[in-house]
């Protein structure tokens, strides 16, 4: 069972890097979240291995956080709602929010490809990116 890192506990430059490296990917007009595998009574979709190994990535690098977020879905949601809140996200808030989006994925099937098709994971990326530029300060 994977739970996820402290906190407390930031991430590595590395660990940025690496999770920000799939920003150029998700930004691409050609990029798809899901593909369908297999045409039955309705199709059956799968992520692609982008989106796979991007959930692998946020774990390795401790994006991943030990935190309840259910009880922070509401607050997920505002910044879902309201993008201009991304602006004053900082490091510990972006990775709440990786986190709440790959847990809800898990219950909510789905829900991961469609932050990305509606560019909410993209956006939550630029601001990491543009946290990153500045020294990640939180």
């Amino acid at each position: 069972m994977i739970i996820g890192a402290d906190e407390n506990t930031r991430p590595s430059r590395a660990g940025v890097e690496g999770v920000l490296a799939f920003l150029p990917i998700f930004e691409d007009p050609r990029f798809l979240p899901e593909v369908v595998v297999e045409e039955r009574e309705w199709p059956f979709e799968q992520y692609t291995r982008e989106v796979y190994e991007f959930e692998r990535t946020l774990y390795r690098t401790g994006f991943i956080v030990r935190f309840d977020w259910g009880p922070w879905e509401k607050e997920a949601v505002a910044y879902y709602r309201e993008p201009a809140r991304l602006d004053g996200a900082d490091c510990g808030v972006i990775r709440r929010l990786l986190t709440f989006h790959v847990r809800k994925n898990v219950g909510c099937e789905g829900h991961l490809a469609q932050m990305l098709r509606e560019g909410h994971i993209q956006a939550i990326l630029r601001r990491l990116e543009s946290l990153a530029d500045a020294g990640l300060s939180e």
